[in-house]
Parts: C-alpha cells; sequence; structure tokens
C-alpha cells in the first residue's frame, strides 16, 4: 500500500547542502508494525516526514496505493494528512487552549464531519484509550501518559491508514511507556503502524519488522516486503485513487473562529487591554459621528420647523437665486494676471447679477390646475394670493389723546406713529425708517378657504395653542386671530397700528432718554394687554367705494382717500365686519410655525372682499387710465420706430425725419401723450390716489393726521392692491416634512422639464424654496467639518491598526507549533491564513463594539452638560446606522492589519513549526 522508490532529501543551508536521505527504498504492508532505528542524525524523522507529507522528498517518489505522488498538489498533501495518516509526537503536541474532546475532535472538523458525528467518534476514540473521565479538562491539567493517550485518540479518530509514530515514548516514564507501547501494538493488528524510535528495546519487544538507518540510507530491514507476481497483478487490477469519495481537508470560518476565541480567551488581559487601544480610533470617530449627527438632527427639526414659515414660493416676477448664484461665481472671458501688467481689471459685477436677477413667471390656469394636481398627502396648504392690500381699507377703533373713539385705517397709524417716533428723543427717531422693514402686521391663515371644512385649523394647531378664556380658532369667514410670540410677546408697533394701544400708552413707552426717566424706566414693570381687550376687538374692511373720492375732472389725481372716519362709526358703510375670535401661541418645543406674530384673517374673506371690490369705480378707473396709458405708450413706440427708419434711409437731416420728430413733440404735448409723458415723469409709475386732509365734515382732524397718509398706487400694482385684478400672482405652498417636499419639488421640476423646448420655455415656472437653499448651505458647512474632524481622528485608527497588527505578529510567534500541529492533521495553507484572520477579527470586533458602547455613555454625558447649558439634549446623537458601520470599519480594519502576520503563518513549514518551543 505504500512504496517508497529513491527517495532522496537535500536540505540547503548557508550556501551548503545537506544530504538528509540518499535514496531509500522500502515497500510497507497494509497491517505491520514497522520501528525505524538509527542514531540521531540519520534521517529518521526526516523520513517519517516524508511519509506523512509534511515534508516532500527531493528526488524519488512515493507511491500510495499505486498511485505516484509525484504531481501532488497542496491540497492532495493535505487531503492525504487528513484522511490516510495520523501523527502522534513524543511531546504530544496538543493544543493547550482545547480541551480533550476539542483537540481529537480537531480532525475531524477539517475533514468536513458534522457536529454531533464528530462528537460521537471523538467520544468513542477517548474511551478507547482510557480517557472516558477526562474529556473536558484541558491538557495542562493531564499527566504525560495521558497526553500522550489523547494525542493518539487525535491520530485514530479519522480511520487513517497509516499511524505515523515519533518516539512516542521518548518523554514517558517506564510503566507509561510499556501501556503506551501495548496500545500502539494493538492498533497496528488494524492497520499500518510505523514508528521512529532510539530504544532497540522496545523496537525488539513490540515491532513486526525493524528498519534501521545510516547516513540516510537503509542498511538493515528485518521483514522486508517482496511482492509475488499474484499480488503486482491484483494491485495492477486494483482502481488507482488515493481518495475515497469527495474527501476534502478544509477547517470553517466557523472553526477558526472557535480556535482564536479560546486562544484569546485564555489571555483575556492581553486581549482586552488591545481591544480598548484599538478602540480608541473607533470612539474618537464616533464621537464626531454622533455630534455632526446630532446638531444635524437639531438643525433638521428647526429647519422642519422652518417648511412652515418658510412655505415654496412661486411669484409671478421673483429673483433667480441660481442664475444670481451662477453669474457672481462665472469666471467670464476674464484676463490672466500677466496679460493685465499694470492695469486694474473692472468686473462687471452688477452686470452679471443683473443679468440673471429677475424673472417673470407665467401663473397660467393651465400652471395652475397642474399644481392642484399633485397628490394632496404631500402638502398642507396651498394659499393663492392676488396682491391686494388691506391696510388702506381695514379700519379699528383706537383711543387718540384728543378723541378716545377715533377711527382709523391700519395704514394711516401706521404713518402716524411713525412720524411720531421720529419727534421723540433722537435715539428713537433713527428708528423710525426701520418701521417699513419690520414685515407685514397681517396674512392669511392657510387652509382657511372653505370655513365648512372641519379640518381647516387642523394644520394651524398642530403648531400653535389657542390661550386665553373664551379664546377659539375662527368657524366663520370673518373671524381672525391674533398671533403671539413664544412668550406671549408681541411688538408695541404693531400693536399700536392694530388699535390695541392708545396713543398715550404708545408715546410712555418713549421717554425723553434723560438718566432721570431711564433709571425710572428701569424700575417699572413691562407693559402687558389684557387678552380680554384684545378677544372681541373689532375691525372693519371697507369697499373702495367707501374710502376713495373721485375728485373733478381738472383735478391732477382721480381719486382722494381718506384714512381717518371715513363714514362716521366703524360699523357704518359698506364692507365687511371682522372680530378677533382667538388668540394663538407657538406650541412649546417648536421654533417656527406657519404665522409670525400679527393679524391673520380667513383665506375665504379675502376671496370675498376681492369679490366686493372687483367693480367699484376706482377699480373701473384704474382699468381704463391703465389701458389708455398702455395704447398711448404703444402709439409713441411705433412713431419713435418710425422716426428711427427714417434716420437709417433718409439721415436725420431730412425733411421727412423733422416732419416725423415735430408728429411726435404734438403727440407728447398734447392729449393722451401729454398724459403718458406726465407719467414717465413721475418714475414711468402712474399716480392716481392722493391723501385727504380732512374728515367728512371738511375740517383738519388731529393736527393734519390724515395729511400724514400719503398713499400713492401705482400702474397695475395699484390695480392688484385695491383688489381690482383676481389672477394669481403669488402662490404659497406649506408641508410639513422634507420627503413631501421633495415629492412638491419633483412634481414642480416635471413641469419645467415637460417644457424645455424653445417653443415652450416661457411657459417655464422657477419657484423659490429658502429652506432648501439654506439646509444646502448649513449641510455643506457641517458636512466640510465633520469630514476634517474624522479625518483628523482617523490617523488613531491608523495607529491602532498597526499596533494590532503587530499583536497578530506575536500570537503568530506563540502559535507556530499549533500551525504545525493543523499542518499535519490537513489543515491548508488558507486555513492558517484564516485562522489568524479569525483572530484579527473578533479583536477587531470587541473593539468596535466597546468604541460604540463607550461612545453611547459619553453621549450621554455629553447631552447632560451641554443640554443643561443650552436646553437641547440631543446634540450628541450616534445612529445605529453609523455604529454598526463604524464596528465594520473596525473589522475591516484589523482584518488589514493583519493580513501580513496571517499571510506569514500560512507559509510557514510545518516541519519547522512543529519543532519550535
Amino acid at each position: 500500500m505504500l512504496q517508497l522508490k529513491g527517495i532522496k532529501k537535500d536540505y540547503v543551508t548557508a550556501g551548503s547542502t545537506v544530504h538528509a536521505l540518499r535514496g531509500v527504498d522500502l515497500h510497507f504492508r497494509k497491517n505491520e508494525f514497522v520501528s525505524i532505528l538509527g542514531a540521531s542524525g540519520c534521517g529518521k524523522t526526516t523520513l517519517l516526514n516524508i511519509i506523512g507529507g509534511l515534508d516532500h522528498y527531493t528526488e524519488g517518489d512515493l507511491v500510495i496505493n499505486g498511485v505516484s505522488t509525484k504531481n501532488y498538489k497542496d491540497r492532495d498533501w493535505d487531503v492525504y494528512r487528513n484522511h490516510r495518516i495520523g501523527f502522534v509526537f513524543q511531546s504530544y503536541n496538543l493544543i493547550p487552549h482545547q480541551t480533550v474532546l476539542g483537540n481529537v475532535e480537531l480532525s475531524l472538523t477539517i475533514a468536513g464531519f458534522s457536529k454531533a458525528e464528530r462528537r460521537k467518534r471523538a467520544e468513542e476514540a477517548l474511551i478507547r484509550v482510557g480517557l472516558k473521565d477526562e474529556l473536558y479538562k484541558r491538557p495542562n491539567q493531564l499527566s504525560g501518559g495521558q497526553m500522550q493517550r489523547v494525542a493518539i485518540a487525535r491520530a485514530l479518530v479519522n480511520d487513517p491508514e497509516i499511524l505515523l509514530a515519533d518516539e512516542p515514548t521518548g518523554a514517558l516514564d517506564t510503566t507509561t511507556s510499556v501501556q503506551i507501547m501495548d496500545l500502539i501494538k494493538e492498533i497496528a493488528g488494524e492497520r499500518l503502524v510505523i514508528m521512529v524510535t532510539h530504544n532497540p528495546e522496545l523496537a525488539e519487544a513490540y515491532s513486526s519488522r525493524i528498519v534501521r538507518l545510516q547516513d540516510g540510507l537503509v542498511i538493515s530491514d528485518s521483514n522486508p516486503y517482496e511482492e509475488t507476481e499474484e499480488q503486482k497483478e491484483v494491485r495492477e487490477e486494483t482502481p488507482k485513487t488515493v481518495t475515497k469519495g469527495k474527501e476534502k481537508a478544509a477547517m470553517s470560518f466557523k472553526t477558526s473562529l472557535g480556535l482564536s476565541a479560546n486562544n484569546l480567551w485564555t489571555k483575556k488581559a492581553r486581549t482586552a487591554i488591545t481591544s480598548v487601544a484599538g478602540s480608541i480610533g473607533i470612539i474618537s470617530v464616533c464621537l464626531v459621528l454622533a455630534l455632526s449627527n446630532g446638531f444635524n438632527g437639531y438643525i433638521l427639526k428647526t429647519q422642519e420647523d422652518m417648511l412652515s414659515y418658510y412655505p415654496l414660493e412661486i411669484m409671478e416676477t421673483t429673483l433667480d437665486m441660481e442664475s444670481i448664484t451662477m453669474n457672481m461665481m462665472a469666471s467670464g472671458n476674464k484676463p490672466d494676471l500677466e496679460e493685465l501688467g499694470n492695469k486694474a481689471y473692472v468686473n462687471s459685477f452688477l452686470t452679471n447679477i443683473a443679468q440673471g436677477m429677475t424673472v417673470t413667471n407665467n401663473l397660467s390656469d393651465k400652471y395652475l390646475n397642474y399644481l392642484e394636481s399633485m397628490d394632496e398627502s404631500w402638502y398642507t396648504a396651498i394659499v393663492y394670493d392676488t396682491g391686494m392690500d388691506l391696510l388702506n381699507n381695514l379700519y379699528t377703533e383706537v383711543d387718540m389723546s384728543d378723541d378716545k373713539d377715533a377711527v382709523y385705517s391700519v395704514s394711516t397709524l401706521k404713518t402716524y406713529y411713525t412720524t411720531k417716533l421720529a419727534e421723540q428723543d433722537e435715539k428713537y427717531a433713527s428708528l423710525a425708517p426701520m418701521v417699513d422693514y419690520l414685515g407685514a402686521i397681517y396674512g392669511k391663515i392657510p387652509g382657511t378657504t372653505d370655513m365648512s371644512n372641519t379640518t381647516a385649523a387642523d394644520y394651524v394647531l398642530s403648531q400653535y395653542d389657542v390661550v386665553g378664556e373664551n379664546s377659539r380658532f375662527p368657524t366663520k369667514y370673518n373671524e381672525a386671530v391674533l398671533v403671539l410670540g413664544a412668550n406671549n410677546d408681541i411688538t408695541d408697533l404693531t400693536l399700536t397700528q392694530l388699535g390695541l394701544l392708545s396713543e398715550d400708552e404708545f408715546l410712555s413707552l418713549f421717554p425723553q432718554m434723560s438718566e432721570e426717566t431711564i433709571k425710572k424706566k428701569e424700575t417699572e414693570e413691562y407693559k402687558t394687554v389684557d387678552f380680554n381687550d384684545i378677544i372681541g376687538k373689532k375691525y372693519k374692511l371697507y369697499s373702495n367705494d367707501a374710502i376713495y373720492k373721485a375728485n373733478e375732472a381738472n383735478s391732477e389725481y382721480f381719486f382722494s382717500y381718506t384714512g381717518t372716519k371715513p363714514i362716521g362709526t366703524l360699523s357704518e358703510g359698506e364692507g365687511i365686519d371682522v372680530e378677533i375670535s382667538g388668540i394663538l401661541r407657538l406650541k412649546e418645543g417648536r421654533s417656527y410655525g406657519c404665522l409670525s406674530s400679527g393679524l391673520y384673517f380667513t383665506e375665504a374673506l379675502y376671496n370675498e372682499y376681492q369679490q366686493m371690490n372687483m367693480e367699484t369705480e376706482l377699480v373701473k378707473e384704474l382699468r381704463l387710465q391703465l389701458e389708455k396709458q398702455k395704447s398711448s405708450g404703444e402709439k409713441l413706440g411705433a412713431l419713435y420706430k418710425e422716426l428711427m427708419e427714417i434716420a437709417s434711409t433718409k439721415g436725420d437731416k431730412s425733411p421727412e425725419y423733422f416732419a416725423k420728430f415735430q408728429e411726435i413733440t404734438s403727440f407728447m404735448t398734447t392729449g393722451d401723450g401729454k398724459y403718458l409723458m406726465k407719467r414717465m415723469s413721475q418714475n414711468l409709475e402712474s399716480y392716481y390716489i392722493s391723501a385727504q386732509d380732512n374728515n367728512n365734515n371738511g375740517e383738519s382732524s388731529n393736527g393734519g393726521l390724515g395729511g400724514m397718509s400719503m398713499y400713492y398706487l401705482y400702474g397695475d400694482t395699484a390695480l392688484r392692491s385695491v383688489g381690482g385684478k383676481d389672477k394669481v400672482n403669488s402662490i404659497k405652498i406649506y408641508t410639513d416634512t422634507f420627503e413631501a417636499k421633495e415629492n412638491i419639488l419633483a412634481h414642480l421640476d416635471k413641469w419645467n422639464d415637460d417644457h424645455a423646448t424653445d417653443e415652450l420655455k416661457g411657459e417655464q415656472v422657477k419657484y423659490t424654496d429658502t429652506v432648501g437653499m439654506m439646509m444646502s448651505m448649513v449641510e455643506t458647512m457641517l458636512n466640510a467639518i465633520t469630514y476634517v474632524l474624522v479625518a483628523f481622528t482617523a490617523i488613531s485608527l491608523v495607529v491602532s491598526s498597526v499596533m494590532i497588527g503587530i499583536i497578530t505578529y506575536v500570537s503568530v510567534v506563540e502559535r507556530t507549533k499549533e500551525i504545525g500541529v493543523l499542518r499535519s492533521l490537513g489543515a491548508r495553507k488558507r486555513d492558517i491564513k484564516n485562522l489568524f484572520n479569525a483572530e484579527t477579527f473578533i479583536i477587531g470586533l470587541s473593539s468596535g463594539l466597546f468604541g460604540v458602547g463607550i461612545t453611547y455613555l459619553i453621549s450621554l454625558a455629553v447631552n447632560a452638560l451641554l443640554g443643561s447649558l443650552t436646553g437641547i439634549y440631543t446634540l450628541a446623537d450616534l445612529p445605529i446606522r453609523s455604529a454598526i458601520i463604524m464596528v465594520c470599519v473596525s473589522v475591516g480594519l484589523t482584518l488589514i492589519s493583519g493580513l501580513i502576520p496571517a499571510q506569514a503563518a500560512a507559509k510557514k513549514d510545518p516541519v519547522v513549526a512543529l519543532r519550535t518551543e
């Protein structure tokens, strides 16, 4: 079954060649006990290693069951060792971190047996060698004889055809040696046993055949095998195969994990220190990610609130911020520095901005229908505006210094109190011009077009609380709400314009700034307005015909406006009575809402009021004058075009040119042409209305209060502001999630994509996504900071990886003998590599898990600290996804760091590895 034909083995060391075997010819029977004797250095162990496939011959051939091994590959030798050979070593070579049962099971594991089968066969093998009660002990808990019995059980468990024993009794006492030899002799009755020994007495007593070696040559053989012709014929007719069925020798990664885990557990302290050291980089990066995510989360939450405060806007005329940004960043045809020399280049900054500044959108009925076709679940409300202004038409009662029941328009009150503010101390006077920039004091309540809809209030009330006794959300179209800040605050100017502060109360807020008044002011209690004085407050929206009166035909202005007592009392005259039904305050925890501080009316009220004013006398006159101005402008344009044509064909000195010029001059100084020139001289705008400086009785009121309200109306804007044009010129789309907003943006972009051709490009509509622009800038900045910090902290990851690579190399050195044992049991080079990859995997996993766990603990402390300072308790928040990624990064880096040591372990010579102490 086993033939050695001319086996030679040479070793090259330090430039010289050592001939360990010089040509060995031996044939072995299937069942016999062969002892190989000889002096030290004669080649006994080398011969045994070649037979066992641990070492390879230089010349000759090893024939197994009639098959030459000259063309064997590594895989064939691994299978051969695992299934055909069983090794028993002098020093036992048990793996110390495995139990007795685990050591015996190992070769079965490499052979691919199931767990149940491994356990059964290993227990049977251990029982056979007399170790039934020692299954779960560690090797260091056994005697020498017991350890050798474990080694024999390990060698037999895979039912090998050949048992190789290298000085099996060399480390045992006489009594134990006899026991072991009796066991080996018993085994020799079942298979071929080849034993190397220095003890001729043992060989004589137990062997059936003794082979003596000297200087790498066989010098005697007590029972040589000589093949008969009949045996030769049988051998030649027998199928030449070494493997039985689909035999394999491969250690699973699970087994590698188990071996490595046991090894690491025996070195718990070092493993723990290594894991902690490896986790430092993970902790650093995780903390950066936690803070970045926490800040991002807070910003996103704030921005989701801002989605209400800054809805998507579509304006008839708007600024194209994208084009402006591109023009600012565009390099254009700027010259190089070398070209300029000693000259300064004039950068056309303003021109670049102006080129992309204004965009006119065509908000056609077709586009509005497309807008409303989107999924209703995406938006919470769509608010349409026509440009109508309520300030001049909204009146209320207010206590003035000399009139306790005065009735004024909101615009008149604003003008009056702005003037009063300018009359105060110089420090207050400088603030007067800022009043116009404080924002509108009134607006629409989103979602209130149909007041019969019971869900009309849901969107607003999801952001605001109704506060105050008898306070409620509007249930009728002519009810309004006053919106306060989060601390029940609202500006003095807003309250005054809305008639909720008297003139005396307003002026008392601005004393002369002497040291005495300042000191007195500091000791006064803060000013408040009782909710009961707000709820039930009445207003009236007068129609245009009630407040705008036509002037004489020869008057410079067509209409006059009065901002004080248009009828006499608030309840008289054509219009809509309005009453404050409730007070709203932003919910706790929210930073923004869809309504800012001020007075808010229902959309239904706006629609009703618009229809009331569409055919008023003022609106009719405005339409007429605008049409006249348009036709006059077109005529003047045509005349001018003719003039230019004459100049180009006949010259500007020709009679025809002079005649046309005279015609244009005549047109501009008479009739409609004169009217047009007058409007053009007033900045191309059309003034139609003057302020009236008296009340209904023709008497001056409040020292010229009415005269303070200088209100002018311009062109198409004038028509819109007085409710004379119901075509939509502004749209606000409210939503409460970024996902919904993205769906809306996709819907809007689809319209533009569908109208991208040259013929349809004019129908494209630009929208303004304020939150999107802000979020993009903030996220870019935060991400840039995060990337920089991660890059710095990642240095510690590199250091940790290098350290783990060193630790893995140390482990390779410590486990060198284990490598030899595993190779002798049939483990592949890849299995050895996996063994150490598994070790680095465990270290990387434990480092990652430890680092993530510590990060979460630190995050709790950071949140508690920052929360006490800022009131925000989620500024450090490591997402589960990021935690998993960082654990994977830890594992990946440790695997990479262990590749070189693992590769070195796989390349170790198993014979050398077994000799390592």
